[in-house]
This record gives C-alpha cells, structure tokens and sequence, in this order.
C-alpha cells in the first residue's frame, strides 16, 4: 500500500526510533481500510522525497522561529499590556516601513524575514525595556549576530536586562583599560550580575552554561 505522508515528529529512543505520520485527508480513509491487515505485523517503509517541495519548505520559516516569534509577542502583551493579535499588527507594520519587505504572514513567509522580524523585535524590547520570559539568544541560529545586536543595544546576551561591554579575552595586570586600542579583543554584553557570575565561575563554564560568548565588535 502507498499513500502520501508527511512526517510529523522523529524521536530517538534508547532502542530505535519513534516516527510520527501525518496522513491528509484524502489518504486517511483508504489507510483506515487497510492499517487493520498489518497490525503486529513487520512491514518496510520506503520514503520518497519531493526534491521541490522540499527545497520549498526549508525556505519558509520554522515551527521555532514562528513559536519564538509568539513567545516575544507574549513577553511584550505582559510588559505593555496590548493583545499579541495588536502587537503582531501593529510591529508588522513597522518593520514593513524600516525595511524593503512587503506585508507577510507568519504561516508561510521566507526564513530570512523571519530572523529580520525576530531581530526587530527583540531590538524594539532592548528599547522599551520588555522583560523576557525565555533567553532571547535562543530566537537565532547565528548567534555571533545576537552578541553583536546586544553590544550595540547595550543589553545582557543572558537576560536582556541592561549591560556593559565584558571583555571575553584577558586584558593583562598592570595594562591601562582607558587607553589600550582593544578593537582585537572579543567583547560579550552582561548586565552586573552576570558579570559578576562569569568572573566568579569562569568563563569555560559560563559559555557551557548560558551558550554565549565574546565576539569582536567595534563602535
């Protein structure tokens, strides 16, 4: 029996894998007619890929990206007290206007707008102030771009409160920090407090622990 599928979720077991299919609905009634005559029994499933669809779809923004795009919107519905629907409306509108981008939906648009629309976001609650309910790091996959966007926003890559520069790499003892040129330093943005954390546990294990990292970045 053939039928078109999409699978919808993969987990790695301690003995194997789990594979989810999600069967539409025009095959779902001929897969019910048949499913009974191999139940607890062994069968092989061939996948076959379309190569266009697929290409496609990696285009398109992620489950993720779509799910962190909503959680920012949450974080700024508790901070500012608008709905998320208004929010969604009314930021749209405004990334539209700062950029070349024309109007979008959250269910089908490009990857790439996805990240531009998250790094608005998040840079429009550097601004305001919008506390974050999860780390804001984890709304980018490039993530050398998020450090940069928190140095020049001068909030903590951690937490996304308020923050200085930290410089990643060692200065020396005796060396002037006012006047030595240290554009060839890594930087990362931490608020006191978790400044005071990486100086207190070092910085091997505050990189396993927060997955952020000193980046070279000039004014």
């Amino acid at each position: 029996m053939k039928f078109k599928a999409e699978i919808d979720n993969v987990r790695t077991l301690k003995k194997g894998m789990k594979i989810t299919i999600a069967i539409g609905d025009k095959e779902a009634g001929n897969v019910l007619k048949n499913m009974y005559n191999f139940m607890d029994k062994p069968i092989t499933v061939e996948f076959l890929v379309d190569d266009e669809l697929q290409v496609e779809r990696l285009k398109q923004l992620s489950p993720e990206q779509r799910k962190k795009i909503y959680a920012i919107l949450r974080d700024m519905e508790a901070y500012i007290g608008d709905s998320v629907e208004n929010l969604k409306e009314k930021t749209k509108e405004s990334f539209i206007k700062a950029t070349e981008y024309e109007d979008f939906s959250l269910s089908n648009c490009s990857k790439d707008l996805a990240y531009d629309y998250i790094e608005f976001l998040l840079s429009l609650c550097f601004e305001i102030g919008v506390p974050f309910s999860d780390s804001p790091a984890d709304a980018f996959e490039d993530v050398d771009r998020y450090l940069r966007l928190c140095l020049a926003k001068r909030v903590c890559a951690v937490c996304g409160r308020p923050g200085e520069e930290h410089h990643w790499n060692a200065i020396g003892m005796g060396r002037d920090r006012r006047k030595i040129d240290d554009s060839d330093l890594r930087k990362l943005c931490l608020c006191r407090e978790h400044h005071t954390e990486v100086e207190t546990i070092g910085r091997d294990t505050f990189e396993n622990k927060y997955h952020v990292y000193g980046v070279l970045w000039e004014v």
